[in-house]
């Protein structure tokens, strides 16, 4: 099969660059290679079935939020810039790509795991599977990174990406669960709204607000995925790291111990009635056990006191590690932006061959960062390699 646009990849950013290759020109030939049974698998996931598909934090959200009207997805902008389809629904969101691209004959190939890229005498590259080989003109890398493995996300691109002379920074799971040393067994489940701090040998990196869910290897939710960006063990070990989990972020650690003392002094509470309604039961029982306090202890000296709130303010664990690509959101690392024309996705080391989407090196925070890169850096790679067809 020959054909002037292949596309290896069919997740967010090769389906965005389908899709811009057939608005900037109606009559070039595009298909699309994709490893599973159908594209689109792992959009199906995104903001919990809802598809969180950009940020109006991105610079280019106003434009893709138009890419998307003009296929027929109406957006709602939600709390912290994220932007979702309006009906709540991925499955919307796919299904109008699947019906854009269906009803404007561009092919869609599944089960073609691509292997190998190579460049022929006459300027055409020939894309093999094991049972089929397609030829084209222009080629888009669009094969993701290796998070999420079960949706087919493998890091094959990245070995075509070698062959094609291009580099690799560090590939590592992002936006993930962090394993912490210590017995959680009592804490599971429970969830907590905080400030959660990632600290480097005792030095803040990053502080992120949201809920933070205690698991039975650590800490999970979107505040801990992002901190987990930024745990990299360049030189360093998981121990190098702590998460400081503040339950009361809106008071000073002697503020917490005033909302205390009257509870203590003036209702007579005993020590395992102390922070009701201030932390769920699990956790106040950790805390006060940590802080040498016995829950049904009748008495609690300021010094306790004083232990319980810094605990509240700073309950501390140590990293183990971080979860694997099976818990990862996304992928940090990839081909560098350093060798790609970022204006139209093409390599500056192979003309023809062009990138977009996770495979590059880019990582955001949750929010629908990482879609917008892949919505964005599709949408320019379709728009140039349609152009690039039509001067030839």
């Amino acid at each position: 099969m020959d054909t002037n646009i292949c596309i290896i990849g069919g997740g967010a950013s090769g389906i965005a660059a389908a899709v811009a290759a057939r608005m900037e020109d109606p009559d070039v030939s595009i298909c699309i290679l994709e490893k599973g049974g159908r594209i689109g698998r792992k959009l199906l996931a995104t903001g919990n079935g809802r598809c969180n598909f950009t940020n109006t934090s991105c610079e280019s959200s106003k434009h893709v939020i138009e890419f998307f009207q003009k296929i027929g997805i109406k957006a709602r902008e939600e709390e912290q810039g994220r932007v979702y389809p309006y009906s709540g629904r991925a499955e919307d969101v796919l299904e109008a790509f699947e019906l854009f691209l269906y009803s404007r004959n561009i092919s869609i190939i599944p089960h073609f795991a691509a292997e190998s890229l190579i460049l022929g005498e006459t300027g055409n590259f020939t894309v093999y599977c094991p049972k089929q080989k397609i030829e084209a003109s222009k080629v888009l890398l669009a094969t993701g990174g290796k998070a999420a493995p079960k949706f087919g996300c493998t890091g094959d691109g990245y070995k075509m990406a070698r062959e094609a002379g291009h580099s690799l920074t560090k590939i590592l799971p992002a936006l993930s669960p962090v394993e912490c040393i210590g017995d959680f067994e009592n804490l599971k489940g429970v969830r907590v709204k905080a400030s959660v701090t990632l600290l480097k040998k005792g030095e803040a990196v990053l502080t992120e607000e949201g809920e933070a869910q205690f698991t039975d290897y650590g800490l999970s939710g979107i505040c801990v995925f992002n901190l987990s960006r930024h745990i990299r063990l360049d030189g360093s070990r998981f121990s190098d790291y702590d998460i400081s989990v503040d339950m009361m972020p809106g008071a000073s650690s002697s503020e917490v111990a005033m909302e205390l003392k009257p509870r203590r002094d003036n209702l007579c509470l005993p020590a395992g009635e102390l922070l009701r309604s201030l932390v769920p039961k699990n956790i106040a029982t950790y805390v006060l056990g940590i802080s040498g306090v016995k829950y049904d202890a009748k008495a609690v000296s300021d010094e306790h006191l004083r232990q319980i709130a810094g605990n509240l303010k700073d309950l501390r664990f140590t990293v183990s590690n971080v979860k694997g690509w099976e818990h990862a959101q996304c992928t940090s690392g990839g081909v560098p932006t350093d060798e790609l024309d970022m204006e139209t996705m093409e390599s500056k080391l192979v003309k023809g061959i062009f990138f977009a989407g996770e495979i590059i090196d880019y990582d955001g925070p949750c929010g629908g960062f990482n879609l917008n890169n892949a919505w964005e850096t599709g949408i320019k790679a379709g728009k140039a390699m349609a152009r690039y067809v039509q001067n030839t």
